[in-house]
């Protein structure tokens, strides 16, 4: 699409919004009453990598036939203003004070015809996993290694990160830079906690607490406790009212806890692992009872219902304020 026309339409879409308030200046500039003005940035694509491309001038609107959410992330982050030809808006005006924020397609409506490598799946996961949970910097042969998945798929998958800018790598392709927040956020898109895992539904006799406590006991099976008790145990916002464990025994586990099959009003899921190598990996013990990895817990709490998301989210707090508390410096020696 010609820049001309993707102006044009812009431009009438902002139109449509705030109607006789935009008064272009040139193709360049647009004025807004009471001196307001934003340069015009054309792109006929824009991907998250190509924002930091962008000159650093927060009074630019950015136009394109669609922006990813993403791209969008990247350019709210930088305080730029933005429109699609899908409705996604994002306008902001010092002078006067104007702030018009709309939903448009998430999806492009116009797809290439090699679609990038998604990050989602067990694999990537366990990627994902490795990624945030050592500091960098590190080789891909080292990723592949300490992953156990192969040269090919790795390399495949850190150019899609490149690609949405959760990654950055130097020119030899190390990883020297890692976006963990957002890498984290989107390995969790479209993973569910009770969808991805095979889940058995109880309700403990004596209550979640006190099977929760009883988990340090030397007699008691394996169960890595994940979910609002693990997240309670980092960054608490609510007392725990769900038991969630990854139990490679379920049936060991439910003999421990005496525990009762519900359908409804369950207070303690047993889980089994989607892929162990990512989700048992790099566990934690915390007064006797080991706890899943922070990485995996925000993944769980992520695609998890109820408070979970919260939850998630004040473990990201947690996590931004010390990173030296769950992060590790390196990836394990061969």
């Amino acid at each position: 699409m010609l820049a001309a026309d993707i102006r044009d339409r812009a431009r009438r879409q902002l139109d449509d919004l705030l109607p006789s308030y935009l008064r272009p200046a040139g193709d360049d500039v647009w004025t807004f009453p009471g001196g307001g003005r934003l340069r015009v940035a054309v792109r006929s694509a824009l991907t998250p990598r190509d924002v930091d491309g962008l000159d650093d001038d927060p009074a630019t609107l950015v136009l394109a036939p669609w922006l990813s959410p993403r791209s969008r992330e990247l350019l709210d982050r930088r305080g730029y203003s933005y429109v699609d030809l899908t409705g996604n808006v994002c306008l902001r005006i010092e002078r006067p004070p104007v702030y018009v924020k709309l939903q448009g397609a998430d999806r492009d409506p116009a797809p290439a015809a090699r679609p990038p490598a998604r990050l989602n799946g067990p694999r990537a996961r366990r990627l994902i996993r490795w990624l945030v949970d050592v500091a960098p910097p590190y080789r891909l042969t080292d990723l592949s290694r300490a992953s156990g998945l192969s040269k090919g798929y790795v390399s495949t998958l850190l150019e899609a990160m490149v690609d949405t800018a959760l990654i950055e790598r130097d020119r030899r392709g190390s990883v020297r830079d890692v976006d963990w927040p957002a890498l984290l956020a989107a390995g969790a898109e479209g993973y569910q906690l009770q969808r991805n895992n095979a889940v058995g539904t109880y309700v403990a006799p004596g209550g979640p607490g006190a099977l929760y406590r009883r988990l340090a006991d030397p007699d008691a099976p394996r169960a890595v406790v994940t979910g609002s008790f693990a997240a309670a145990a980092v960054a608490p916002i609510a007392v725990p009212a769900q038991l969630v464990v990854y139990a490679p025994d379920p049936a060991a586990m439910q003999r421990f806890g005496r525990l009762l099959p519900a359908e409804r009003g369950a207070d303690v899921l047993i889980l089994q692992a989607e892929d162990e190598l990512s989700q048992l990996a790099g566990t934690r013990t915390l007064d006797g009872i080991e706890h899943v990895a922070v990485s995996q817990l925000v993944m769980d709490c992520l695609g998890g219902n109820g408070r979970l998301p919260e939850e998630a989210a004040a473990l990201f707090d947690w996590m931004r304020a010390d990173p030296p508390a769950w992060r590790r410096q390196r990836l394990p020696a061969p």
